[in-house]
């Protein structure tokens, strides 16, 4: 494509979009436009109340009232930083207390855990314990009735 018909294709394509421009209303544009910026607000709220507030401040220190209220607004804004601080500082101590509690309950669940584990190592022995003198007793009785069988068959014999 030459030159002059890479110039031919570009003013049809401005004049399209000039006519384009034309067919549409005041009103699509400022529909448009009006869309736009709901959308903007929507997706960035903080950002735009910041802006707004910080645009709204420069107009108004212009004029002499607007620096009273300017130097009021300051004084706000100290106010709101403080609050900001202490409610930081207020849920920190809550945290602080939450893994203090937190932190506790493990240690006594710990606790717990080794005491129940030291019990159950003691019934153990307790039982197995009791059950070796139960087999020892036992094995001890089959033996004097083994003995004493043995014995009143020997008297029986007569050799």
């Amino acid at each position: 494509m030459s030159t002059q018909e890479q110039r031919d294709e570009l003013r049809r394509k401005i004049e399209a979009s000039e006519r384009r421009n034309e067919e549409r209303s005041y009103a699509d544009i400022a529909r448009e436009a009006t869309d736009d910026a709901v959308e903007f607000v929507k997706a960035h709220p903080i950002l735009t109340v910041s802006v707004v507030a910080l645009v709204g401040l420069a107009l108004g220190s212009r004029t002499s009232k607007g620096r009273e209220l300017t130097g009021r607004a300051i004084g706000f804004a100290d106010h709101l930083t403080d609050l900001g601080m202490a409610y930081a500082s207020g849920m920190a101590g809550k945290m602080t207390d939450a893994t203090r509690h937190g932190g506790d309950r493990l240690v006594d669940f710990g606790d717990d855990v080794a005491f129940g584990s030291r019990a159950a190592r003691r019934n153990a022995a307790y039982f197995a314990e009791r059950q070796k003198d139960a087999a020892r007793h036992a094995g001890r009785r089959a033996a004097r009735k083994t003995g004493r069988g043995y014995r009143d068959l020997k008297s029986a014999l007569p050799f």
